[in-house]
């Protein structure tokens, strides 16, 4: 006999997620795996992804790294949506927020123009990427890039499958 709680039965007894998780597999319960089937993966570095897409990518940008052509690579960058100085919430009073996959800077393609107001003084270009599927790119994806591009317009924002 297996063991099966639903959010609110766990929160009536006062268990955390991870609590009722834990219960529910040592029972015997099945665990919920992603929905879109990705599997938590590591890359070269040791860094844990949500896909092996994901952790692919990361070993591809950090070769680059290494080699010059981008720099300051970050994993997981938050990026917070606020307006006249306020954060946006949601309609928990949650605030509305994105998180993307990677951020860096790019090294400016030849030819270009120091002074691009989109490069900086420097020559570089502040990127942004998420690593979707077919499968991920949903309404809701479109819609967070979308807000993404509208709040940050600096930003290189690029999704790659």
């Amino acid at each position: 006999m297996s063991l099966r709680l639903t959010h609110e039965e766990a929160a009536r007894l006062g268990l955390s997620g991870a609590t009722a998780q834990r219960l529910q597999r040592e029972s015997g319960g099945k665990q919920r795996g992603n929905k879109y089937g990705a599997k938590r993966t590591n890359c070269r570095q040791g860094h844990t992804h949500a896909s092996g897409a994901e952790a692919r990518r990361c070993d591809e940008l950090t070769l680059l790294e290494r080699g010059g052509h981008i720099r300051k690579l970050e994993q997981q960058p938050v990026f917070h949506f606020t307006m006249d100085g306020r954060q946006m919430t949601d309609m928990r009073g949650r605030a509305v927020r994105y998180t993307a996959d990677f951020r860096y800077e790019e090294r400016q393609l030849e030819g270009a123009l120091p002074h691009d107001p989109l490069l900086g003084i420097y020559g570089w270009r502040e990127v942004v990427e998420d690593v979707k599927s077919t499968a991920t790119m949903t309404e809701a994806a479109v819609l967070r890039l979308a807000m993404v591009r509208f709040f940050y317009p600096g930003i290189d924002l690029r999704t790659v499958s």
